[in-house]
């Protein structure tokens, strides 16, 4: 079964997140069937999705936000695909007992194009500060610089901690 790295980011940035890098290599997350049906499973209101499509939508998020991030421009591929898929989305609103609820159409592809939108002009997107990690968060902390405290923060201490030692000697 296949493990995400940080499911609950919004959702664009869940799916950025399906390429992680292990032991100097990227690795695709969802690169078979079964492990997208997992992804899938983990975000239900998506519905069915082309495997191949979702995959070249991700490069093309993983491209702009690495772009965001490092303050460059984005590639005119990635942006134009994005924004094709985006125009697609739909939001309605409907009235239920509990409440109105959004609903969103367009099909999946529309609404992570969507996400990723969102993402990029909250401007609260950033990258892993471990060099070794391609993950991207959106922050709601400004001091928050790693993806999570129990692997990239806690391996960023210990090169400190290994540095210090290191200098003492």
């Amino acid at each position: 079964m296949t493990t995400f790295a940080l499911v609950g980011e919004p959702l664009a940035v869940d799916l950025a997140n399906t390429v992680v890098r292990l032991r100097g290599r990227d690795v695709d997350l969802i690169a078979d069937d079964e492990a997208l049906t997992a992804w899938l499973d983990l975000h239900p209101n998506l519905g069915a999705v082309d495997g191949d499509e979702l995959r070249e939508l991700r490069e093309a998020i993983r491209e702009v936000f690495r772009s965001a991030v490092e303050g460059r421009p984005a590639s005119p591929d990635a942006t134009m695909s994005i924004n094709q898929a985006a125009h697609r989305c739909l939001a309605t609103l409907s009235s239920t007992s509990d409440g109105p609820v959004v609903e969103w159409g367009g099909g999946a592809l529309a609404v992570i194009a969507r996400s990723a939108v969102e993402v990029v002009a909250g401007a609260s997107l950033r990258g892993c500060a471990n060099h070794d990690c391609v993950l991207f968060f959106a922050h709601g902390d400004e001091r928050r610089k790693f993806c999570d405290t129990k692997t990239c923060a806690n391996r960023a201490r210990q090169a400190r901690h290994r540095e210090k030692q290191h200098t003492q000697t």
